[in-house]
């Protein structure tokens, strides 16, 4: 094991980036930072326990270099018994999808599609990239002149989601010389030398001049990064935390109001940008501009607002409840079931609706009586059979309490739950009676009276 692979490996270990039998994709454009980390990883297989595979993509922008950087990267993999994968696809087709996009940000975009795709056909557990020092300094100085929050600059990570970078910790030069000594193959990519796009412009132009300020501009750099990461981390830890509190189902993001005008300012506006970028299909984040918009909505006295972010991300507050989603807000609509008979009870996405017939409601039951979540219902007005729908804007109900119709409609915006409109039910029984809106409101019609030989309890429970 030679001085650079041990440091590797101390690397690996520092930042928990590998863990015995866990399967490893090696992403391999056929540069040298790419070979120098599979030879690498090839040559601390054993002492990581971990089982390889490698995965080259041809862009399909390139005429020259492609087909012969595939070869050769398949040579190397098989001399060493290393799976190798690899396609082509055309990077022009999404550009042509998606206008406005950067050819750098599309062929990162189908790159690491092309790589996921790779590593669930295969099962495995994380994609290592090539990543290295020179690379973090590039990317810093790009997000920082594009105005980035904390999370952009730090967003070479030793381990970021299912991506880890072994090679973050060596400069270029290093890596130069461990193919050199090593006689590892290599093919240099042409437009490396180019500075018509954005990152060789800075590595070219760029960088030179600030190392006449400080020769030691890749260590001053990693300092600032790490730095930035440990009070990223504490941010991060409360972001978490508040994610936790928001509800996701049929690809929408819905929390209170309330809830987040409790959450401290730099942790709402990272969170805000954490779910964007979820949503978002190339997973980056929104500009500040639009996240601070948010905010001032949100702690406005408006009583509804929308603020798209981007890509047709947006944000709106309905009623009482704050909604993250992508194009139209609406929730999958729940398949009307008929109900002929009791004990009856049915799971939807993250809930559990029941029906119970009791000759005595417990004391407990009793503690937990709201006629939203918990209710019950005299029995003499279960004519069956029973159906559980969809709520129809010409639907009436009784609410508890009260002696006139009122639209459905309108007590569920009153209650604040107009966004959930598509995904709210109603029960009624056979004569077209509504009895409870799970969720909302019991009927009046329900009201236990003394003479009731018995009583049906109505439960919706999160699950």
């Amino acid at each position: 094991m030679s001085d650079f692979e041990k440091e590797v490996l101390e690397f690996i270990k520092k930042w928990d980036l590998i863990e015995s039998g866990q399967k490893i994709l090696v992403a391999v454009s056929g540069g040298k930072d790419s070979m120098c980390l599979l030879n690498v990883l090839i040559n601390l297989k054993s002492e990581l326990g971990i089982d390889l595979f490698a995965a080259n993509l041809d862009h399909g922008l390139r005429r020259k270099g492609p087909v012969e950087e595939a070869g050769m990267i398949g040579d190397f993999c098989r001399a060493r018994s290393v799976p190798f994968f690899h396609e082509r696809r055309d990077v022009n087709e999404l550009l042509k999808k998606r206008r406005g996009l950067s050819i750098e940000s599309a062929a990162r975009e189908v790159r690491y599609c092309f790589l996921r795709e790779v590593k669930l056909s295969i099962g495995a557990d994380l994609i290592a990239v090539g990543h290295n020092r020179d690379d973090l300094v590039e990317n810093i100085l790009l997000r920082i002149v594009k105005g980035t929050g904390m999370k952009g600059v730090i967003g070479l990570r030793p381990l970021g989601g299912d991506l880890i970078r072994p090679l973050l910790f060596s400069d270029m030069q290093r890596i130069i010389d461990y193919v050199t000594i090593n006689r590892v193959t290599f093919m240099e990519d042409e437009t490396n030398s180019e500075d018509d796009f954005e990152r060789n412009y800075v590595r070219l132009r760029i960088i030179p001049e600030l190392r006449k300020i400080n020769s030691a501009l890749n260590e001053a750099v990693w300092r600032f990064f790490e730095n930035i990461n440990d009070g990223y981390a504490l941010i991060h830890e409360r972001v978490e935390e508040v994610l936790e509190q928001i509800e996701f189902a049929d690809g929408v993001f819905f929390v209170e109001a309330l809830k987040l005008k409790e959450v401290e300012r730099a942790v709402l506006l990272e969170m805000v940008r954490e779910i964007v970028s979820i949503l978002s299909s190339d997973k980056y984040p929104p500009s500040r501009e639009r996240v601070v918009a948010f905010f001032d909505l949100l702690i406005s006295s408006r009583g509804g607002w929308t603020v798209e972010f981007r890509e047709d991300i947006k944000a709106s507050k309905i009623g009482r409840y704050v909604f993250f989603y992508g194009g139209e807000l609406r929730f999958k609509r729940i398949e009307r079931q008929s109900i002929d008979s009791l004990p009856f009870s049915r799971e939807l996405e993250g809930w559990k609706i029941s029906l119970e017939c009791n000759e005595e409601v417990p004391e407990a039951m009793i503690e937990r009586l709201d006629g939203a979540f918990n209710s019950i219902c005299s029995g003499d007005k279960l004519s069956f059979p029973l159906s559980l729908r969809p709520m129809d804007e010409r639907d009436k109900i009784i609410p508890f309490g009260m002696s006139r119709n009122k639209k459905v409609i309108d007590v569920v915006t009153e209650k604040g739950l107009k966004g959930f409109s598509s995904r709210i039910m109603v029960l009624e029984n056979a004569f077209g009676d509504i009895l409870w809106i799970p969720g909302v409101v019991t009927s009046e019609l329900c009201r236990v009276c003394p003479s009731s030989l018995d009583s049906v309890v109505f439960c919706l429970e999160r699950r």
